[in-house]
């Protein structure tokens, strides 16, 4: 489970994330040959940048076969979190792109400043169901009295051990900055006002 980290401005004004390189890690291993292999085949063919057309190209020509969706049919996958309001991922630039067939598992990540593209890099997923690479918003945080609490939009908490509490509790609104130290943010437990230590 990847850590999450808390990022705060002040009381009432927060979010979560989780290193991009440890999310990937949670579920890939990266892959040279393949990663070299598609650079050198998009050099060669003049293609800039990684866009969804390309990485089907390269995928067919290499195999023959079109790529298949994260549940096995239509096209490649893709995923940009440059378009999600609430995710995760500390990278805004980050977008994953999933194909199958003679390929097996594989996934094409990139990362970008500001969501630019940059250089793609291919990972073998080691995950038993591809679809985990669709929880981006997904984490479950516990705090010292025992109270768990879970976002799966990576913007309101639920509570998961059968607590009530009136309301619906958010993470920017349980958000705090003790002393205005940012260094010291956290999320408050609704239940108890006990820090939340959340995983991914």
């Amino acid at each position: 489970m990847a850590d999450v980290m808390v990022t705060a401005w002040s009381n009432g004004d927060g979010w979560l994330s989780v290193d991009t390189a440890e999310w990937i890690a949670e579920r890939a291993e990266l892959c040279e040959e393949l990663t070299n292999e598609l650079r050198e085949w998009m050099d060669e063919r003049g293609h800039r940048d990684p866009t969804a057309r390309v990485l089907v190209l390269w995928a067919k020509e290499r195999t023959g076969e079109d790529p298949i969706g994260l549940y096995g049919d239509g096209l490649f996958w893709a995923h940009n979190t440059c378009n999600v309001e609430n995710i995760l991922s500390d990278d805004l630039g980050f977008l994953v792109f999933s194909a199958g067939g003679e390929l097996g598992d594989l996934m094409v990540t990139m990362s970008g400043d500001g969501g630019l593209y940059g250089q793609p890099e291919v990972y073998r997923d080691t995950t038993t169901d591809t679809a985990y690479w669709a929880d981006y918003a997904h984490a479950v945080g516990c705090c010292a009295n025992g109270h768990q609490w879970e976002t799966c939009d990576g913007y309101r908490l639920h509570c998961v051990n059968g607590g009530l509490f009136d309301g619906a509790p958010t993470i920017s609104g349980q958000a705090r900055v003790p002393f205005g130290d940012r260094e010291r943010a956290y999320i408050a437990c609704p239940q108890c006002r006990k820090s939340l230590r959340f995983t991914a």
